[in-house]
Formats: structure tokens, C-alpha cells, sequence
């Protein structure tokens, strides 16, 4: 071929080798590649092969269609071959459409002959459906695909026409099992153009794509049709959907483990050290532990005994600074989805005067971080076990809540609780292991109950049908989570079960507690007589029906989605006498409440009744935002810890969403003069 004249004898006698076809499919798929890559992936493996491929080579080039980088020493299309061969395929497709027999477009980017063997296989593989029930729905379905005319066949629009036929013969369970997990072309561009919108990035992107999938596999595979009814009813809720069946929620993790037990990332993260070494405590192995359990929660991860850390730190290290737990700070969040539910708690145990310096440390680092961003993902939890000591950094604590950090107290170190709620409850015979994973996210309406009844034994009858059937759901979220386990998937439980127990602890979550004792008692001492009555009902439920499952569970009260989900369910159907009981559209959860009326000792005493009496996990959010000005906040805290041993602070903070400055007052940033303002609290 020379100049603008086209051997087309010597073009189509190159074309006409399906192996050299191969070769200019392999480069236009995978872009230049060498001579020794583009020989292995085209089949030439055997030494003796290598002059027939040289052949093939010569041709291409010969003809224009393929050329040599002298450079780099690689083979690619030229503009002319990448022509050639769109004609080329174009030609191959017609022929196909032409020769009367059906092709298909496959899974795998090819096209292959229509083969009915393929439905009837996939019918007893996939979906277990019986052999002659599979032959008669293979032979309808390849009626109706034969009558098909100008129709681009494809994998997927034959899993339709079989999954059309079962939906027909009321065959739902056999479709559920054979339906393909996705998402419609126009749900993917409005999660492109919503994430766009967002604070997210593409790993958010990818990760609503999965969540729909896993949502979608969950439902139909991963729990009874039973529980899937109660669902979809509202009777239950079961929350992060996209994540319930394939990872836990939340972990405690005992800090000084890194200074106990090696730590293995092992095959699956072949980029990093396969283990530390034990007694080799250090910054990094803690970030790359915690990055490594976000991975694999949903929701929180726990850390106690941060202090702790930090003075075997020092201890080896000789120093522990600002700059230092600040980087620590930042780097435990870098791979944390700006759109997920993921976030890092540090336990903070306030016991011991020789530890003020380091507490100092962490606060000041602490403060820098919440300057330098908007949302903070590390939340604070004081454990009190000595009142004096706590007082030596209240004036911190202030400052954190005026900065927008997220603040909780407790006065029951012994029942370690993290920053959502959930308590780390167990019996005194249990083995308590340095990573304890919890598997909430399961929530029950208890207002429902009430609109059928409020007799206390006939609410107390349905409470534990709902519950142990909540034990059955929970049992069979276990078993998925320890398979995946087993099968290495979740990783790092499986590569450090000496830190990771399963024995799981699962937490159910009684959503409108508050609202059923209402409906069901009259005056405020007996709802809250009965608010006691229930929990420790359902405590007792749970104790004895899980032992049967050997399921370790337990009842607490928390913030999720799913109040606001069961009330909007319910709305249409709540009796008109009861909807005034209701307030802010939403079942109850944690209560919030006005920092002046902790001067009502009822409420306070009932208040603190409820989180002794709650197992699972219960606590007060005390907002300061009615506090008098001319009231300190130092004297505020110290009365509210007096008062409720377990307590977060909340705090209205106006900031600005482009540079995150906190100190705002008017409707624009005087730091950037943007309008982007946005209102914040301090307990999210």
C-alpha cells in the first residue's frame, strides 16, 4: 500500500486470519504493547509459535494496520487499522444477523450462537429450580425469544424473559434467586448528578452504585421472607441496608492491643508490611489498623484506652506532641467516604493526675483539627473516674464545644459505651476480647403495638413475637457476616482472631419507646414506671431467646434513620386521638433536653433511671443552646455530670461550608465572604 492507493487484495488477505483479527482486537482493547505481551495474550505460548507470529506481525504492518514505536518498543493500531477493524466487526455482526440463527451478546463482550442448554443450566445452578420444572420453562422461553425479530439479544434480556415466565407461574422465589442485582440507566445519571451536588467524590459515586446492589441482595436472598414482610410493612426496620449483610456496624478496640498482639494484613493488602511485630507500638500501626477497620464497618469504630496509647508511645518514642497527634488525627480519616456513615471514636480516660500533660496534647491537636475542617469524623468520650481530675480540663471541654467538636461523658467507665449509644454490655463469665464487633442497625416500632392495643400484657405479648423473631434475623446476619469472615473477605477478622472475637454482641434498637408508654399510661410517673417495664421485658426476651440461638443481644435506644422512616410509614394509619402525642414528625430515640430543665429533678431522676435500666446502650443529649449568658459553662457541665451518667453536648454552630470558619454571626463569611452558610450540631 503507497500513497493514496489501497491494495485492497493484499488489505483483505491480511484480514482474512482470524489469529492476526485477534492481534488488532487485543490492541485496540489494551492500547501499545510490546512484543512479548501482545504474543502471550494473543495465545502464542509456545516457543515454536514465535515465527508464525512474527508472520502475522509483518503482515499487519505491511498493510498500515498495526505499527512499531522504535522508542518504546511497542505495537499499536494506527488510525487506519482502528478504522479497518470497526468496518471489519461491523461486517462480522451483519453476516450473523443474516444467517437466520439466533447470536447473543454476551456477558463477556462476545457473540455466540443462542444455546437454550445455557437457560436450563443456569435454572438448576443458580436458582436450584427442579430438572422438569427447568426443561418446561426452557422450552417456553426459547418459543418467545425465537419469534423475536430485530432484536439485539443479550445475557441479560434473556435473564428477563426466564425471570418474566417464573414472575407468570408465581414462581417468586426461584426469580429472586436467578434476578440480576443492579441499577436503570437513569438511576445511575441522577446518583452521578446527586453525588455531584453532594460532598462526595468517586469512591462515593461507586459506593451508592454498591449499596443499591447489596441493598437489592440482602432483600432477596439474605433474610427470610418473613423478616423481608416486616420490612417492607414497618413493623421492623433494618438500617444501611447496603451494608447490613456484608460487614458489622461498629467495633470496640482496645488501644493497647497494638502493643499486645501483631497485627496482620497479610495477602490481601500485599502492599503493606505482612504484620508489626508485637511490642512494637508506633503511630502507624495504629493508623493502618483503624483505616483497616473503617474498611470494614459500617458505622463506628471505638477506640479505648487512647491515653494509654499515647503513653506507650511516649515510652518508646521519647516524645508525643501536637503536630504529631494531630497527623495521627487526620490520617486515621483520610479514607473515609465523605458520604458514609463512618466515623472514629476516642475514648478518653480521665483517671490520673500524671497524665494531665498528655490530655493537654490531645485537646490542643484536637482544636486544630476541628479549625482546619467542617464536619468533624472524631468524635471525644471522657470517661470519668475522678471527678477533680475532670475539672483540670473542663476549661478544654468548653473550648472543643465552641470550636464544634463532638463531646460525650460518662460516669460508668466499667460499661464502656461508644459515641452512637451502643454499650459494650456483657455477662461476668464472658471472655472479653481486645476487638469486640457489634452488629446494631435493626430497629423495632414499638408506636405501631400501641394502635391495637394498650393493655400492658397484650403489648407485652406482641413485643416478644417481634423480638424473637428480630433474634432470627440477627441469628442469620451472624452466620453470613462469620462466613464471610471464613472466607477471607472481611479480612482482618479472619487474619487477627486473637484480637476478634465472633462471638458478636447485637444490639436491637426499641424506636418510640417514649411514645407507646404515652399512649399506654397516663401521667408522667407511670409512663416512665412503664418506660422501666418494657426494657427490662424486652432485656429478659432477648437474654433468654438469644441464649437459644446462642446470640449474645441486647435492647438500647439510639439515633438512626429509621424513627423517621416508621412514622412516615404509620402517619396515614395513627389514630386521631394519639397523633398529638407525637412531636417533630418522628418516633422518640435519644432524648433531647433543654439544659434548663435540669433543674427539674423528676425529670432528671427519671431520665437517669432509664439509662441504668437500658443494657444495650442509653443516653441524654443536653442542648446548651437556651443557656443563660451570664451562666458559665464550665458550672453548667459540672452540674450535668452531678446529675446523668451518661450525657453528649450539643451546640448549634454557624459555619461556612467553602472554608469552614466557625465564628459567623451574619449571613455572609468574614473570612471568605462567601454566602455558603450552614448550621451544624456538635452531637452529629
Amino acid at each position: 500500500m503507497y500513497g493514496d492507493v489501497i491494495d485492497f487484495e493484499t488489505l483483505y488477505s491480511a484480514l482474512g486470519s482470524n489469529e492476526r483479527l485477534n492481534i488488532l482486537n487485543e490492541l485496540n482493547k489494551n492500547g501499545p504493547l510490546s512484543y512479548t505481551q501482545l504474543k502471550n495474550n494473543c495465545g502464542f505460548v509456545k516457543k515454536r509459535e514465535s515465527g508464525r507470529f512474527a508472520y502475522h506481525l509483518r503482515l499487519l504492518t505491511s498493510v498500515n494496520l498495526i505499527t512499531l514505536n522504535k522508542n518504546t518498543k511497542k505495537y499499536s493500531l494506527t488510525p487506519f487499522g482502528r478504522t479497518v477493524l470497526a468496518a471489519t466487526n461491523e461486517l462480522k455482526e451483519a453476516a450473523l444477523q443474516f444467517s437466520g440463527k439466533i447470536y447473543v451478546r454476551t456477558s463477556k463482550h462476545k457473540i455466540e450462537e443462542f444455546d437454550s442448554n445455557k437457560i436450563y443450566q443456569s435454572l438448576i445452578r443458580e436458582a436450584n429450580v427442579p430438572r422438569d420444572l427447568a426443561s418446561k420453562i426452557t422450552a417456553e422461553a426459547e418459543a418467545r425469544i425465537s419469534k423475536l425479530e430485530n432484536v439485539h439479544l443479550t445475557a441479560p434480556l434473556i435473564r428477563e424473559f426466564v425471570n418474566s415466565i417464573l414472575v407468570e407461574k408465581g414462581l417468586d422465589e426461584y426469580r429472586n434467586k436467578l434476578t440480576r442485582l443492579g441499577l436503570p440507566v437513569k438511576d445511575v445519571a441522577d446518583k452521578i448528578v446527586q453525588v455531584g451536588l453532594s460532598e462526595g467524590n468517586i469512591r462515593s459515586l461507586r459506593n451508592t452504585a454498591a449499596d443499591a446492589v447489596f441493598t437489592d441482595y440482602l432483600l432477596l436472598t439474605q433474610v427470610s421472607s418473613e423478616i423481608l414482610d416486616m420490612h417492607l410493612s414497618g413493623e421492623i426496620s433494618l438500617v444501611n441496608t447496603g451494608c447490613w449483610g456484608i460487614m458489622p456496624d461498629s467495633i470496640f478496640f482496645d488501644a493497647l492491643a497494638l502493643n499486645s498482639f501483631n497485627i496482620k494484613f497479610g495477602l490481601k493488602d500485599p502492599h503493606l508490611p505482612r504484620e508489626f511485630d508485637k511490642e512494637n507500638v508506633s503511630f502507624t500501626k495504629a493508623v493502618l489498623s483503624i483505616n483497616k477497620m473503617l474498611e470494614s464497618v459500617a458505622n463506628e469504630v471505638c477506640i479505648e484506652n487512647f491515653i494509654e496509647f499515647l503513653q506507650l508511645i511516649k515510652e518508646v518514642e521519647g516524645e508525643v506532641n501536637v503536630k504529631r497527634v494531630y497527623e495521627f488525627f487526620t490520617n486515621s480519616v483520610l479514607g473515609i467516604n465523605p458520604l458514609s456513615n463512618n466515623f472514629i471514636t476516642f475514648q478518653i480516660n480521665v483517671n490520673d493526675e500524671n497524665r494531665i500533660e498528655l490530655l493537654k496534647i490531645v485537646f490542643e491537636a484536637y482544636l486544630i483539627y476541628l479549625q482546619k475542617t467542617l464536619k468533624s469524623r472524631i468524635k471525644l468520650i471522657f470517661n470519668i473516674f475522678e471527678k477533680e481530675n475532670f475539672f483540670h480540663i473542663t476549661p478544654y471541654i468548653v473550648d472543643i464545644i465552641k470550636k464544634g467538636g463532638n463531646i460525650m461523658i460518662s460516669k460508668q467507665p466499667i460499661k464502656s459505651i461508644s459515641y452512637m449509644g451502643i454499650r459494650k454490655k456483657f455477662e461476668p463469665n464472658d471472655i472479653i476480647s481486645s476487638g469486640t464487633i457489634i452488629l446494631h442497625s435493626i430497629s423495632l416500632n414499638l408506636p405501631r403495638l400501641a394502635y391495637i392495643g394498650t393493655e400492658e400484657t397484650f403489648l407485652k405479648s406482641l413485643i416478644k413475637i417481634k423480638l424473637e423473631k428480630i433474634c432470627d434475623a440477627v441469628g442469620e446476619r451472624k452466620n453470613n457476616l462469620i462466613d464471610l469472615i471464613e472466607k477471607e473477605i472481611l479480612y482482618i477478622y479472619a487474619y487477627n482472631n486473637d484480637i476478634f472475637s465472633t462471638n458478636f454482641l447485637s444490639i436491637v434498637n426499641l424506636v418510640g419507646l417514649d411514645e407507646l408508654t404515652k399512649i399506654a399510661a397516663g401521667n408522667e410517673e407511670e409512663q416512665n414506671r412503664l418506660w422501666i417495664k418494657f426494657m427490662e421485658f424486652s432485656k429478659r426476651i432477648l437474654k433468654e431467646y438469644g441464649k437459644e440461638k446462642s446470640l449474645r443481644i441486647l435492647p438500647a435506644v439510639y439515633n438512626d434513620d429509621s424513627s423517621k422512616r416508621f412514622y412516615e410509614m404509620d402517619k396515614e394509619n395513627i389514630p386521631r386521638g394519639i397523633i398529638d402525642k407525637i412531636s417533630k414528625e418522628r418516633y422518640s430515640q435519644v432524648p433531647v433536653v433543654d439544659v434548663k430543665m435540669m433543674d427539674d429533678e423528676n425529670i432528671v431522676k427519671w431520665l437517669q433511671s432509664r439509662i441504668e435500666a437500658t443494657d444495650g446502650g442509653y443516653h441524654v443529649i443536653i442542648d446548651l443552646d437556651t443557656q443563660e449568658e451570664n451562666n458559665s459553662l464550665e458550672t453548667t457541665i459540672d452540674k450535668i455530670i452531678s446529675k446523668l451518667s451518661v450525657v453528649k453536648l450539643r451546640r448549634n454552630m454557624i459555619s461556612c461550608a467553602t472554608c469552614g470558619n466557625k465564628s459567623i454571626s451574619g449571613t455572609k463569611c468574614t473570612r471568605c465572604n462567601s454566602a455558603r452558610i450552614t448550621t451544624l450540631q456538635t452531637d452529629n
